[in-house]
């Protein structure tokens, strides 16, 4: 709009360069008529490209335009390229491009939702979205500039973090990944809303990535869990100990079975037997007052005459 009166500005000023002229030069011809005419051509030259500038928008690659004027809104987006538009008409921009929430460098914003059980949870998530250029004009109308959309997204974020953890207990927080697709499900659906002049629901922008960052119960119930964990441990301990104990008296009794005075004097004669055969010199002899050794080499080295 601004170069449309830019350019009948200057129009007027050309065609008042041009009468002053014509008047120079009926009065007394010479180079200050030529002048001024050069002058009120170059003047109307630049006119006409205001004129047409004003009538060409670029959008540039990532954007999309919305197009209005005296309270109406063109239904069509203006997709990226050279578009024609009349004059008049005010051009809004929105990015198409892929968006982060929270954004880059800024800290990250902590969720508090309520379990299953009515316990306050700790949550931080992360998303990233675009908007479907197609549903600009209708962005425009229901919500506004850029800054709006991106609150509405955030209102969205928080409405699917907290309807999705209302589903799952304290108990469910190992299940993280079914927790993010449920809450990814559900702020993708919020981001659906309906016209309040009426009319079909429409899209405010779709969910292409979702993390759940942290998932943290209260502080009392990590305590509790963290007890319990110890609780588990100690038991264990102490039941492998007991295994230990159990396992020790039965090889102890099992030795007190086995081992009987005839058993051993079973074995001692077994020994023996092999000794038949052996070069070994040394036999153990049992007696009532311990087990002497005999050594056989001795013995008839001490026999020899």
């Amino acid at each position: 709009m601004g170069k449309l009166v830019g350019g009948g500005v200057l129009l007027v000023i050309a065609f008042s360069l041009l009468l002053a002229a014509a008047t120079v030069r009926a009065q007394r011809p010479g180079p200050i008529s030529n002048l001024l005419r050069f002058a009120g051509y170059g003047v109307a030259v630049l006119a006409v490209l205001f004129a047409t500038g004003s009538a060409m928008v670029v959008i540039d690659p990532g954007e999309v335009g919305v197009r209005h004027a005296f309270g109406f809104v063109d239904p069509g987006p203006l997709l990226a390229g050279i578009r024609l538009v009349p004059p008049w008409s005010v051009i809004e921009r929105y990015s198409t491009r892929e968006e982060q929430w929270p954004p880059r460098g800024e800290q990250t914003e902590a969720i508090e939702a309520l379990s299953s059980e009515q316990m306050g949870m700790h949550v931080e998530v992360s998303i990233r979205w675009q908007i479907d250029p197609s549903q600009a004009p209708r962005i425009f109308t229901e919500i506004g500039d850029e800054n709006q959309i991106r609150g509405a997204v955030l209102n969205a974020i928080r409405k699917g973090v907290r309807d999705g953890i209302v589903q799952y207990s304290i108990n469910d927080i190992s299940k993280r990944t079914q927790i993010a697709n449920t809450m990814e499900a559900l702020v993708d659906s919020a981001l659906v809303t309906q016209p309040r002049v009426g009319g079909p629901r429409f899209r405010i922008a779709t969910v292409t990535a979702f993390f759940l960052r942290d998932l943290q119960p209260p502080a009392q119930v990590v305590q509790a869990i963290n007890n319990k964990i110890a609780q588990e441990q100690q038991v264990e301990t102490e039941r492998h100990r007991v295994e230990v104990a159990r396992l020790q008296a039965e090889q102890q009794k099992l030795l007190n079975t086995t081992l009987t005075p005839e058993a051993l004097t079973r074995q001692y004669f077994d020994v023996l037997r092999e000794l038949k055969s052996s070069n070994n010199l040394v036999i153990l002899v049992p007696t009532a007052g311990g087990i002497p050794v005999l050594n056989i080499g001795d013995l008839r080295r001490n026999l020899r005459p």
